[in-house]
């Protein structure tokens, strides 16, 4: 894992990003695919979720495929449409 092999419970908490989320939380734009061998997607699921609880503005898009990194690479096959996504939200929180 990105924190080690046997992380305590104490890093655990203080490095999971949804045990950090309050209603104050910035609004979040969150993709991933579901071949990601870095980050499992039960990350940003967990995150998205503890997003909506505290009514956080936010949207959640998995991928079936292009692993981790994608975002530097010109080969991820939705980029297209992630950028589209990605737009629409922006557009839709600075128009709030």
């Amino acid at each position: 894992g990105l924190i080690g092999k046997q992380p305590s419970a104490e890093m655990e908490r203080k490095y999971s990003n949804e045990t950090q989320v309050t209603p104050q939380t910035p609004p979040a734009f969150i993709f991933t695919c579901q071949d990601d061998r870095a980050v499992h997607p039960d990350n940003s699921i967990r995150y998205y979720q503890a997003l909506m609880r505290n009514g956080v503005p936010s949207q959640l898009h998995i991928y079936p495929k292009g692993g981790h990194g994608y975002g530097k690479r010109f080969t991820f096959p939705y980029t297209e449409q992630l950028q589209y996504l990605l737009t629409d939200f922006l557009n839709e929180q600075l128009s709030k």
